[in-house]
């Protein structure tokens, strides 16, 4: 019965529907403009002597777009578990709504209107918001120089049967929660997530009849429903979403998935771990809605930072927000004379996530000529005002192990016709496209591998890795698999048995730039010896020591970090790269008296031998006598690293170092 219900003007903000004590329903929401308006209330499927009831807003109580009623006397109130808003005829969900129902399934298709919002009850029951215990969760604030940055999309990491993750669990936060140990054995400090709230991964629009249109979805890796020929699911997830919620189909429990979702947020602080959302908005989306969703991710899910994605993000607005000053906010570009108005801040928040590093280290690779200076600003690009984020490879491009093995993409099995990705790759197939057997490609393949890794654990900005990677897993040549719910979209675990060694080789590249302050400092480097301690900070160097070749023909550079700079028993370090298709002389620094150097790495495993003979002009200062310095033989497109070793009784000369405030 509807004759007593009573509808009178509610407060418009905060936006949201729900029940409240006095059991009268609260509905705030914005609607386009309609004949009609209002909202639908369904019983749960316990109940179905009860049916649906729709209730009309009338128009006296909106403001603006906003709708705002507090409506009283529905009989039997409690017995409505979900609801959906309707304008005219189209029916559609709450963007405030905090779960949804119908989404649990990964890959099916569900019309917008069978999406069902859950329905909050005060009355009757506390919230989960209310209820779970958040005790001893602590956010921890890594800095970014100590940060390494760990990007994966939750179905992905986990789904293939290779992940060795439970069946229940594959594809899921647990699942991710699985290879904790993991990512701690790798040195990660944040995992950073694709989209993972709500959405409807299939859209009525890419219903498709046209079989070049196919999806790539099924629960084990092979296409066996002809009905599911006629769908495209969007795998990534960037997409206009529900983004008050945790998508339920990534939960194990999709129908606790807001208890889930915090869950596994307090695990991984539990383990150091920070929790970096990525949220996509599209350019119509509201400011409103956008500042509403972040602040509650913030405060209902204790998240760590955000990467926002999207054209027309109000950042100004975002940065701004005094709730966000102990988080990380990612973005493309900020505008940081606009957004700090001429004042330092106090600790780095903001970060740029560009591509600059991307194709400045993929150029120096494949030995690309007019490569070598734009590779060596990406080297040491910094700032005290906020954070940058390096990477070979993101989301989107060539996977690392695709890098080295192709040189054009192969996306057919999208069904764009091979149109779809980008074609600047910048990638170098070592002489084969695609799979071989034959061992100097391969062997090369993976000393370029090492190579480019190298230059990202050495830079001065944050690490990032995506997924995979580190052991070498590949897409087949896909360079954008945003519809590949299969083996091609997934984490291949078993590649990590057959590129071990490359997985061994990021640990010890995480381990050396983490217990080695200069690797990984706070400041930019000043590039000038500040301390007097007869070295800069950091210097470049080329064939020769201390006259670094930036021409257009060069290949070869050569980086000194100063270990002076952190205390006067802290080692020099010395990274050569040769990315010359010959093996080349290098002068060495020198070094001060009773120290040597000493080979830590090398990307070449050949041994090439040191041409034992004095070189002339590698000095700091030419009036020094020229003592200990030699000619090293650098083996084609390699990777060596050199480390100071002190012989105490040896020593003569009184070295001094500081700390670098």
């Amino acid at each position: 019965m509807t004759s007593n219900i009573k509808i009178s003007m509610e407060k418009p903000y905060p936006l949201g529907c729900y029940i409240d004590y006095d059991k009268s329903l609260v509905v705030r929401s914005v609607f386009d403009d309609n004949k009609s308006c209002g909202i639908v209330l369904y019983p749960s499927d316990k109940n179905k002597a009860t049916n649906p009831l729709k209730i009309e807003l009338p128009k006296s109580l909106k403001r603006g777009d906003i709708y705002s009623a507090r409506i009283s006397g529905i009989d039997n109130i409690d017995d409505y578990k979900t609801y959906n808003y309707f304008c005219d005829e189209e029916f559609f969900c709450d963007p405030y709504a905090k779960q949804f129902y119908g989404l649990e399934k990964f890959g099916h298709f569900v019309p917008d209107a069978q999406i069902r919002a859950k329905l909050d009850n005060k009355a009757s029951f506390k919230t989960s918001h209310d209820t779970f215990d958040w005790t001893g969760d602590d956010h921890t604030f890594t800095k970014y120089e100590d940060s390494f940055v760990y990007l994966l999309h939750v179905r992905g990491f986990t789904r293939s049967a290779s992940s060795g993750v439970e069946l229940s669990k594959r594809g899921t936060f647990s699942g991710i929660l699985e290879k904790i140990p993991y990512l701690k054995s790798l040195g990660v400090t944040a995992v950073e997530l694709m989209p993972a709230y709500e959405m409807n991964e299939i859209d009525e629009s890419l219903k498709r009849s046209d079989k070049r249109r196919a999806s790539l979805y099924s629960n084990n890796g092979n296409i066996s429903d002809k009905n599911m020929l006629e769908l495209r699911p969007n795998f990534w997830g960037y997409k206009k979403g529900y983004y008050f919620a945790p998508r339920t189909a990534y939960c194990e429990n999709p129908q606790d998935a807001e208890n889930e979702f915090k869950s596994f947020v307090k695990t991984m602080h539990k383990n150091g771990l920070e929790v970096i959302m990525q949220f996509y908005f599209d350019e119509y989306e509201s400011g409103t809605l956008i500042i509403d969703a972040l602040r509650f991710w913030r405060c209902t899910y204790h998240v760590d930072g955000f990467h926002l994605k999207g054209s027309k993000i109000p950042l100004r607005l975002i940065t701004n927000e005094p709730l966000f000053t102990d988080i990380k906010i990612w973005n493309e570009y900020f505008n940081y004379g606009e957004i700090y108005e001429g004042k330092a801040p106090a600790s780095r928040l903001l970060a740029d996530y560009n591509n600059a590093f991307l194709y400045n280290s993929r150029r120096f690779l494949k030995s690309d000529d007019n490569a070598v200076s734009d590779f060596m600003k990406a080297m040491i690009a910094g700032s005290n005002d906020h954070g940058i984020i390096n990477y070979i490879c993101d989301y989107e491009g060539f996977r690392l192990a695709d890098l080295v093995s192709y040189e054009h993409k192969h996306n057919e099995e999208n069904g764009e016709n091979n149109k779809d990705g980008t074609d600047n790759n910048l990638s170098w197939n070592c002489g084969i496209e695609g799979r071989t057997r034959k061992h100097d490609i391969l062997n090369l393949r993976k000393k370029q591998i090492k190579n480019i890794l190298t230059m990202l654990f050495v830079a001065q900005g944050t690490p990032m890795i995506f997924s995979g990677d580190e052991f070498g897993n590949s897409q087949s040549g896909n360079n954008n698999p945003y519809c590949q719910d299969n083996e091609i979209g997934w984490v291949d675990w078993k590649a990590m048995d057959k590129n071990s060694d490359i997985l061994d080789y990021v640990k010890y590249l995480s381990k050396l730039r983490f217990s080695h302050k200069v690797l990984h400092e706070s400041a930019p480097f000043k590039l000038m010896d500040y301390i007097s301690c007869g070295y800069p900070d950091l210097s470049c160097h080329g064939r020769e020591a201390w006259r670094p070749d930036l021409s257009g023909h060069s290949h070869m550079l050569g980086m000194l970090f100063c270990g002076l700079y952190e205390g006067k028993d802290q080692p020099f370090i010395y990274v050569a790269f040769n990315m010359n298709w010959t093996p080349q002389e290098l002068a060495l620094p020198d070094l001060p008296d009773g120290y040597s150097w000493k080979i830590v790495l090398d990307t070449d495993d050949r041994g090439l031998k040191p041409i034992s003979k004095p070189k002339t002009g590698t000095k700091a200062k030419e009036t020094e006598p020229e003592n200990n310095v030699f000619t090293e033989l650098l083996a084609d497109r390699s990777t060596r690293i050199y480390m100071s070793v002190q012989d105490k009784k040896k020593t003569k000369k009184k070295v001094t170092g500081k700390k670098n405030k």
